[in-house]
């Protein structure tokens, strides 16, 4: 969430953010909220002065005044309190309402733009050519002229095959009977495509270990205030599952995570952590569940827009100075490892418009090209929430000046299920086989799948 008194002292920067990102207005009402915050103010002002006078006169009992006009003063000072602490809760209660809309304040190098057609790449590279010229970038899908119309490591010259098509035909994947257990967009993945998906995990654990990550297995049902504080609530909720909660012990609302990253957050949550404790580098892999409101009829083929899936995800907390420092190495992080697949990938920096959630204060995709369907797939998004997600989880550290301060938080994905699309379609052979990345077949122990 946004200071207070940021708000107060800058409410243009935040009608800007509220425009630029395109928020709802009458959510993000910011001129009902500084109307509201003036009566909170004067509210509890009144609240402590009246206090102030209760305490007077209990002083003056306990010493033994006894005055009627004293007694019934107290009386009705407490009355007053009573009635103002009732009109202060509903006043609050608006005013977080609507504070809970406010978006994160754009950093200086975010571009504005309304949508993803305004995003700008500022990245790009293919195998056995290496990063592209600055000349080659542009908005949104520039670079797709300049991409391989074939997959980068098949044995000939074929028209490629869709992902789900070469997996269902090997037997690897199964979702006609995943329909029947779960419903539509579930999976089983079956055989060496799970294997593949492991050494995935593996692969990328081994190098985030040698950069100081801690592993961690944080729970994937969590409260609603985890993911208030995240800032999937209150703008995401239609892509979260709520579950029944009559037999947990507390009977306290569940919510199934569509990332780690709220679980992995919230093991920092209301902790003080010491300067040199910082930054705390945590990655997890988890199912993910999302609702995936407003795509249905998209994507409905294979792997890449489903409700269950699986993804390790990198999520640091750290020291206001370090965040964009570290925004930049988990994006870097991303390029290793896709370039070590020799897969070819552009990032591209997202507009104002197209920045995810309210926590967003910069944010960047990694897009992998896919041949057969000529257009670019995300498989990964690097986010810098400055201080957002800390203040809602009360996450601080003490700074060298001895006071308490809040931390940084940013997140990134590691390796989703959609990375075995990518190498699904680009090792994909003419015989239907599935050749192994090359950094792979140590783990996979096979150089092909399928043959």
């Amino acid at each position: 969430m946004l200071d207070p008194k940021f708000i107060r002292e800058n409410p243009e920067k935040v009608r800007e953010a509220i425009r630029n990102k395109g928020i709802s207005p009458e959510k993000a009402d910011i001129d009902k909220w500084l109307a509201l915050d003036k009566i909170r103010t004067e509210l509890i002002h009144e609240i402590d002065s009246t206090n102030k006078r209760r305490n007077e006169i209990a002083k003056l009992i306990s010493q033994g005044i006894k005055d009627d006009k004293l007694t019934g003063e107290g009386r009705l000072l407490k009355e007053r309190e009573q009635e103002l602490r009732e009109n202060l809760n509903k006043v609050e209660t608006e005013w977080n309402s609507i504070s809970s809309w406010f978006p994160n304040i754009p950093l200086e190098d975010v571009p504005v733009g309304k949508d993803e057609t305004e995003n700008v790449e500022i990245y790009a590279w293919i195998p056995g050519q290496g990063e592209l010229e600055k000349d080659k970038l542009g908005l949104y899908m520039h670079s797709a002229a300049f991409m391989p119309t074939k997959p980068m490591h098949a044995d000939a010259d074929f028209e490629p095959k869709h992902h789900f098509d070469i997996l269902e035909q090997l037997g690897l994947i199964d979702m006609k009977q995943a329909a029947k257990v779960a419903g539509a967009r579930f999976y089983y993945l079956i055989g060496d495509i799970v294997k593949l998906q492991r050494a995935l995990h593996d692969f990328l654990l081994k190098y985030l270990d040698e950069k100081g990550f801690v592993r961690i297995i944080p729970p994937i049902l969590v409260k609603e205030k985890v993911l208030f504080g995240t800032s999937h609530f209150p703008e995401g909720r239609d892509q979260v599952y709520e579950i029944k909660t009559d037999y947990i012990e507390e009977k306290d609302p569940l919510f199934l995570v569509g990332s780690s990253e709220p679980s992995n957050f919230a093991f920092a949550m209301d902790r003080v952590f010491k300067r040199n404790e910082l930054p705390l580098k945590l990655a997890a892999i988890t199912p993910c569940f999302r609702s995936e409101v407003g795509s249905w009829g998209k994507d409905v083929r294979g792997m890449k827009r489903v409700h269950q899936f699986d993804k390790l995800e990198m999520d640091v907390i750290c020291l206001p100075e370090q965040s964009e420092d570290v925004y930049e190495e988990l994006l870097s992080i991303n390029k290793w490892l896709l370039q070590q697949l020799e897969l070819p990938f552009h990032i591209i920096q997202k507009c104002t418009g197209d920045s995810g959630y309210n926590a967003s204060a910069k944010q960047a995709d990694v897009e992998v090209w896919l041949p057969s369907q000529k257009t670019f797939m995300e498989v990964g998004t690097d986010t810098n929430t400055t201080d957002f997600q800390a203040r809602r989880m009360n996450i601080k550290f003490i700074d060298t000046d001895s006071n308490k301060k809040y931390a940084h938080t940013v997140n990134d994905t590691g390796v989703s299920d959609r990375m075995l699309i990518a190498i699904v379609e680009h090792y994909q052979q003419k015989d239907g086989s599935i050749k192994v990345p090359e950094v792979l077949v140590p783990l996979m122990r096979k150089k092909y799948i399928g043959k």
